[in-house]
C-alpha cells in the first residue's frame, strides 16, 4: 500500500513546529547555563572570602605560639635550668606549658613543645601523652634541615611550617636567648583550632577534614542529610609546604533567596522566549502561507481544473494557467542555476562539478574509455590580492576564467572549486602526452599580463592531473590524488604534475 505523501502545507507547518521547538529548548539550555554561571561566580567569590579569613586566622594563630614561646623562655626558671643545663628542669617546665593560659583558655591546641640546642640536638621535650616526633626532625618534614642552613642573622629568625600526618600540624621555631643565641623551642600546635572560628566570621556552617577525610569539626547548623539545593558548598584546600594538601575546608552559603531570583529570571525568560517563538513562527508560517503556499495550491488547482476541460467562467484560464506554470518553472531553474554556479566566473561550482565527477565514474558511464581529472591552483594569486586588494582579484579571477574557457574542447568541464582553485574534466582523455599538452596550453594562456583597470598583473599555475581508472575509481581519491599531484607541481614549479597511483 502506498503512503500518503506530506503536502506542502503540513511540510511547512512541520518545519515551523521543529523551529519553535528548537527555540525553546535554546531558551531552556540557556536558562540552565546562565543559572549556573551565577552559581559559580558567587562560588568563587566565596571561595577568594574564605581564603583571605583562613590566612588572617593562621595568622593570629602564629602570634599566639610565638608569644607562648616568648614568655616561656622569658620565665626566670627556664633560664636558670637552660644556664645550668638541666634538661629534667627544663622537660618539666615544658610540661607546665601545656596547663597555662594559652592552652587552658582554648587560644591554641598545643601538640608539642620541643627544646633543641643551637645545632639541633634535641634536649627536652614535652608533649601531653602524644607520640613524640623523630629527635633528628621537626615536626614537619623538612624544617630543621631549613633551619640548619640559614647563616648570620638569618638564625635569629622565626621559621615556620604548615604540613600533615595525616592531622593538620603548624610548626613553629622560636630563636632562645636573644642576640645570644642558646637554642631553638619548637611550638607544635593543631591549626584546625584556630579555623574553628571562621563559622562566627564568615557566618557560614564549617566542615574541617583532614587529608584521611577524618572530620575534624562540623557546625551544629551542618544539615544533617547532606547538602541541598538552596545551599551552595564553598570549598577550599589550604596546602602547607611544597604545596602539598594539608586541610580541606567546606562552608555552606545560603542561597535560597538566590535561587528564587534565579528560578523567578528562568521562568521569566521561558516566557518571553515562548511567546517570542509563537509569535515568530506564526508570521513565519504567515508569509510562507501568503508567498509560497496558496499562490503555488492555486495554480495547482487551476492546471487541474485546466487537465480535465475545466475552464471556468472565463476563457483566458488555460493561458493564465500556463503562464504561472512556466513562470514557476523558470524561478526553479533560476534557483537551481544560482545553487550550482559560481556567481564570479559564471562557471559551475563545485557542487555541480562533483555531481559531474560521480556521473563519470558510476551508473551508465562505465563503459567509457575513462578521463583526466585536472586540479589547478593560481602562482601569486595571494600577492595580487594583498597589493591590489580583493576587487582586483575578482577582476583577475574572471579574466582567468575566460581565458581558460577558450581552451576547452565541447565535452570537457570547467569549474571554480572556491578561491583561486579550479577543476577541469577532459573526457576520453587517459594519455599523459595528451594531457600535458592540455596543461601546457592553459599554462601559456595565462602567461600573458592581465590588465585589471590601472593594474598589470601576472600570475602563474600549477596543475595536478589524476586519471580515472587508473589511479582511482572513485570520486573523492581522484580528488585527492590530483590535489596531492598539484601540491607537489607547486612545491617543484614544474607547472604541472602527475598523480601517484593509490592502487
Amino acid at each position: 500500500m502506498l503512503r500518503q505523501p506530506i503536502s506542502l502545507r503540513t511540510l511547512t507547518g512541520l518545519v515551523v513546529l521543529v523551529m519553535g521547538v528548537l527555540g525553546m529548548s535554546l531558551a531552556l539550555v540557556t536558562g540552565g547555563i546562565y543559572h549556573r554561571l551565577t552559581l559559580e561566580n558567587q562560588r568563587q567569590g566565596l571561595a577568594g572570602l574564605v581564603e583571605l579569613a583562613v590566612a588572617e586566622a593562621l595568622a593570629r594563630q602564629e602570634q599566639k605560639s610565638r608569644a607562648l614561646g616568648l614568655s616561656l623562655q622569658s620565665e626566670p626558671a627556664f633560664e636558670r635550668a637552660l644556664a645550668a643545663g638541666d634538661h629534667a628542669a627544663i622537660r618539666l617546665l615544658l610540661d607546665d606549658q601545656f596547663h597555662q593560659y594559652f592552652v587552658t583558655a582554648g587560644e591554641i591546641r598545643l601538640l608539642q613543645l620541643r627544646l633543641f640546642s643551637p645545632d639541633f640536638r634535641l634536649l627536652a621535650e614535652a608533649g601531653e601523652g602524644r607520640a613524640d616526633f623523630a629527635p633528628d626532625s621537626g615536626a614537619c618534614p623538612g624544617l630543621i634541615e631549613r633551619a640548619d642552613r640559614r647563616e648570620g642573622p638569618q638564625r635569629l629568625q622565626f621559621l615556620t611550617a604548615l604540613c600533615a600526618d595525616p592531622m593538620p600540624l603548624h610548626s613553629l621555631l622560636v630563636p632562645v636567648g636573644g642576640l645570644f643565641l642558646h637554642g631553638y623551642l619548637e611550638v607544635v600546635v593543631d591549626p584546625s583550632l584556630g579555623l574553628e572560628g571562621l563559622e562566627q566570621v564568615l557566618g557560614m556552617p564549617l566542615r574541617l577534614r583532614a587529608i584521611d577525610d577524618e572530620v575534624l569539626h562540623q557546625s551544629d547548623a551542618w544539615p544533617v542529610d547532606g547538602v541541598g539545593r538552596e545551599a551552595l558548598a564553598v570549598d577550599y584546600v589550604l596546602r602547607g609546604d611544597w604545596d602539598r594538601e594539608i586541610l580541606r575546608i567546606t562552608m555552606l552559603h545560603d542561597v535560597s533567596e538566590l535561587q528564587k531570583k534565579l528560578d523567578e529570571t528562568r521562568r521569566n525568560i521561558l516566557i518571553v522566549a515562548t511567546l517570542l517563538t509563537l509569535w515568530v513562527a506564526l508570521m513565519m508560517y504567515w508569509v510562507l502561507r501568503r508567498t509560497a503556499l496558496e499562490p503555488i495550491a492555486g495554480l495547482l488547482h487551476r492546471l487541474e481544473h485546466y487537465r480535465h476541460g475545466e475552464t471556468g467562467a472565463s476563457e483566458a484560464a488555460p493561458a493564465v494557467a500556463i503562464r504561472e506554470f512556466h513562470a514557476l518553472q523558470d524561478l526553479y531553474d533560476t534557483l537551481d542555476q544560482l545553487a550550482h554556479t559560481d556567481p564570479l566566473t559564471l562557471l559551475p561550482n563545485r557542487t555541480q562539478f562533483r555531481d559531474c565527477l560521480e556521473n563519470y565514474t558510476t551508473g551508465d558511464q562505465r563503459d567509457q574509455k575513462g578521463f583526466a581529472l585536472m586540479i589547478m591552483d593560481l602562482d601569486g594569486f595571494k600577492q595580487v590580492n594583498d597589493c591590489h586588494g580583493h576587487q582586483t582579484g575578482d577582476m583577475l579571477l574572471h579574466q582567468v576564467a575566460a581565458r581558460m574557457l577558450t581552451s576547452k574542447r565541447r565535452g570537457d568541464i570547467l569549474a571554480r572549486l572556491g578561491g583561486d582553485e579550479f577543476g577541469m574534466l577532459l573526457p576520453e582523455i587517459t594519455s599523459r602526452e595528451v594531457s600535458g599538452a592540455v596543461a601546457e596550453k592553459l599554462a601559456a594562456l595565462l602567461a600573458e599580463p592581465f590588465h585589471l583597470g590601472n593594474h598589470e598583473c601576472s600570475v602563474g599555475m600549477s596543475i595536478g592531473i589524476a586519471f580515472h581508472p587508473t589511479d582511482a575509481i572513485d570520486p573523492d581519491s581522484l580528488i585527492r590524488l590530483a590535489d596531492a599531484a598539484m601540491y607537489e607541481a607547486k612545491r617543484n614549479g614544474s607547472g604541472y604534475a602527475y598523480a601517484r597511483s593509490s592502487q
